[in-house]
């Protein structure tokens, strides 16, 4: 796993983490929904590269044959 791919990961815990601690504060729902919006948006991005990534390397076998 690269640098980047392992501080993106850190990145998306952290948001699901402050999401479910902050639950639990009093007045602190609107920014527990952010948090957990924004962490499956960063896992919903990754999955789109990685989909996106597999499509350009199909595509260019696909031209070399």
């Amino acid at each position: 796993m690269s640098t980047f791919q392992a501080g993106y990961t850190l990145l998306s815990l952290f948001s699901t983490v402050l999401g479910i601690i902050f639950v639990f504060i009093d007045g602190m729902l609107l920014w527990s929904i952010l948090f957990f919006v924004l962490a499956i948006m960063l896992v919903l991005t990754k999955i789109i590269w990685n989909v996106a990534g597999w499509a350009e390397n199909i595509t260019q076998k696909l031209g070399d044959e």
